[in-house]
């Protein structure tokens, strides 16, 4: 080994270490930079070459410059992001429920039931008052509308989830879209050998958002690029640069429908997809709110059913058999938006039955059948009174906001604390960093040494080889 070939040692050692210098001031020059995963300068020896009593190296090389980044982390920390996502849009679209609704201490719809009692209650005191006819129909239609408003609610909270529905499918593509491009452009930029860092934290920090939407699984290739699936369904949405995009579809009811192709069938998977912000607003959407409908629309049906059939037994003040007091009737599959007072009794509250017999002004067997009716359990209500019903279905809502708001409590520490971790492995720590900075400044410190010491033993040998 010659004496020039110890130049080349301190040359490559400057070179290593002044790199090692350039990637931890790269480091802290990102420190606050969003989704940005600390560089890791790898660094290689070089080949050895034969000496009279040996080996001895020729100098060190820098096998990589890559991130630090866990697999591990990234997964536990999507998984989280996934169902946070379903809790805190469910809760959102929940929130927006409850306030038509009241809370258990001042239900709207079950106090607009009692209203409606304590009115037959001061009919059956005096049931020839004009001004007792006249309340108990105003707190009639005041049911009715609070029905109707209720349904509307819930309605518009049904659409809106729908919009949001639509909102993330675009963004599920638009992001899809992205991510293909990032693979070609990995691809690309990895063909020498060198790890494109800063495009693969481009990418990692969009399948971070894409996990927030919904739960997905990646795959990373070995030629750099990753392939992604919808988790559970195993269904294929980036392959290399295939993109297989969600689709949407209308149901009967103008309700968008989430499909996926899977082997050339548009398979809608909707119902299975209840993880991600996406899978939030479709539970709340198809289950949440599809079950207060349910159990609202059966309320007003057996009000309707209930009251009418109580009414239609008694007599008015002219002898008159009574008529329905709500129609439609019968109240059909939407009584809860159809349900309102017989316009005949809306204009003549002298047609209020209040009597159980014709032409018997001061009978009130008739409105004692109603006050009975409001402690009455009704087998089509699970055995339950119209009151209790009614605070059932407040409570179930109630509980369904406390139950997701509470999940995406938690869920969000759960989410901090994986996000914890995996800065500890990706995130740039200043202080590691600042003696990384020393660590490399001493190093190469020693190495313009060596040049130095080197070349004093080159200059020393050529001038004793001139003497």
């Amino acid at each position: 080994m010659g004496t020039f070939d110890y130049m080349s040692i301190g040359v490559s050692a400057l070179r290593a270490f002044k790199m090692g210098i350039t990637v931890a001031g790269y480091n802290v020059a990102n420190a606050q930079t969003d989704g940005f995963s600390k560089r890791r300068i790898s660094l290689l020896a070089m080949p050895s070459v034969a000496v009279t009593h040996g080996q001895i190296g020729t100098g060190v090389d820098i096998a990589s410059v890559a991130r630090d980044r866990d697999t591990f982390l990234d997964f536990s920390v999507r998984r989280e992001y996934a169902r946070t996502g379903a809790d805190t849009s469910r809760k959102e679209v929940l929130s927006a429920v409850e306030p038509s609704l009241g809370d258990v201490q001042n239900p709207l719809l079950g106090g607009a039931l009692s209203n409606l009692f304590d009115a037959f209650e001061t009919l059956a005191v005096q049931p020839d008052d004009p001004a007792a006819r006249a309340n108990v129909v105003a707190r009639a239609s005041s049911l009715a509308s609070t029905f109707q408003n209720l349904d509307s609610q819930m309605d518009a909270a049904q659409r809106s989830a729908d919009q949001h529905v639509q909102d993330k499918v675009q963004r599920v593509n638009d992001i899809l879209g992205q991510l293909k491009q990032m693979n070609v452009d990995v691809l690309s930029q990895e063909a020498g050998g060198a790890e494109a860092s800063d495009l693969r934290d481009q990418r990692d920090k969009l399948v971070d958002e894409l996990s927030t939407i919904v739960a997905v699984r990646t795959v990373q290739q070995n030629n750099g690029q990753i392939n992604v699936f919808l988790e559970g369904s195993g269904d294929p949405l980036l392959t290399n640069a295939s993109v297989n995009q969600l689709r949407l579809a209308k149901d009967a009811g103008g309700l968008s429908r989430v499909q996926v192709n899977r082997a050339g069938e548009l398979v809608d998977i909707s119902n299975a997809t209840r993880s991600g912000e996406l899978g939030g607003y479709l539970k709340a959407r198809d289950n949440d709110i599809v079950g207060y409908r349910t159990q609202l629309n059966a309320l007003a049906s057996n009000v309707i059913t209930e009251m009418n059939a109580i009414h239609q037994a008694g007599y008015d003040l002219d002898g008159n058999q009574g008529v329905a007091l709500f129609q439609p009737d019968p109240p059909g599959a939407n009584a809860a938006a159809a349900i309102h007072v017989n316009a005949v009794l809306q204009q003549d509250p002298r047609r209020i039955a209040a009597a159980d017999a014709p032409n018997e002004v001061g009978n009130n067997a008739n409105v004692l059948k109603f006050i009975d009716l409001r402690t009455k359990n009704i087998a089509a209500l699970g055995g339950l009174a119209i009151g209790d019903y009614a605070s059932t279905l407040t409570g179930n809502v109630g509980r369904d906001v406390q139950a997701s708001t509470s999940a995406a409590e938690a869920g969000k520490q759960l989410v901090s604390s994986y996000e914890s971790k995996r800065q500890s492995v990706s995130g740039v720590n200043l202080d590691e960093e600042a003696s990384d900075l020393i660590k490399w400044q001493q190093a190469f410190q020693a190495a313009a040494q060596f040049l130095k010491t080197t070349n004093d033993v080159i200059n020393t040998t050529l001038s004793a080889l001139s003497s």
